[in-house]
C-alpha cells in the first residue's frame, strides 16, 4: 500500500471518484492508469487524479498496471510513514486533519514536538493539546508525562477502535488555551 497527501481540493463527480480536501492523507490502493489512482480517505474509497496528490510512499510495482509503471518515477520517499488524526475543537465546529509524519507509529513524540506540529498544522499559536480518556472526557496535556499517559491509555483501548495499520493509536484534540467549556467539570 502506498501513501499520499492531497495538495489541492478535488471534487469528485459520481460514485467512483473520491473527493479530496487539501491536507487529506490518502492510503493508495492501486494505479488505475498513468494519471489516476485509487485510494481511501476516512473509510471512503474511490479514484482521483494523481496530479492532486503528493506521493509520500509510492505504490509497490505489483499494485500498478503496465501503463502506470511507465510514468512512475524511480526512487521516491523511503522510510516509515504514519498518520496522526487530530481535531481542532472550536465553538463553530470541529476541523479534522490527518497528519502524515515520517516516523514509525510506535515512536512516542515529545510534548514540545506535538505542540509545534499542531501550531503548524492549524496555524494558531495559542493552543492546548488534549486527548480523550477511557470515559470520553478531554484531558489537557501539559508535559511529556501526560503524553506517556495518553499513549498508554490509548493502547489499552486501541482494540475497540478500528484504525488503519499505520495510524497512531491515539488522537490529538486541539483547543485554544482559553476555550475551557470543552472540559467535563462535573464529578
Amino acid at each position: 500500500m502506498g501513501l499520499g497527501q492531497a495538495v489541492f481540493d478535488f471534487n469528485g463527480s459520481g460514485k467512483l471518484e473520491l473527493s479530496l480536501k487539501a491536507g487529506d492523507v490518502i492510503f493508495l490502493l492501486r494505479r488505475v492508469n498513468a494519471d489516476w489512482l485509487e485510494g481511501t480517505v476516512k473509510d471512503r474509497i474511490g479514484i482521483f487524479p494523481e496530479s492532486f496528490v503528493k506521493i509520500i510512499k509510492p505504490l509497490p510495482e505489483s499494485d500498478s498496471d503496465e501503463e502506470g509503471r511507465a510514468s512512475k518515477k524511480k526512487g521516491g520517499a523511503q522510510g516509515s510513514y504514519s498518520c496522526l488524526r487530530c481535531y481542532l475543537l472550536e465553538p463553530e465546529g470541529i476541523d479534522t486533519r490527518d497528519l502524515c509524519v515520517e516516523e514509525d507509529f510506535t515512536i512516542q513524540p515529545s510534548y514540545s514536538d506535538l505542540l509545534a506540529r499542531m501550531r503548524d498544522v492549524f496555524k494558531i499559536e495559542d493552543i492546548a493539546l488534549n486527548y480523550r480518556d477511557p470515559e470520553g472526557d478531554l484531558v489537557r496535556i501539559m508535559d511529556d508525562e501526560d503524553v506517556t499517559l495518553m499513549v498508554r491509555e490509548s493502547k489499552s483501548q486501541g482494540s475497540n477502535v478500528k484504525r488503519p495499520v499505520n495510524q497512531f493509536p491515539w488522537e490529538l484534540h486541539v483547543t485554544r488555551t482559553n476555550y475551557l467549556s470543552v472540559y467535563n467539570t462535573e464529578y
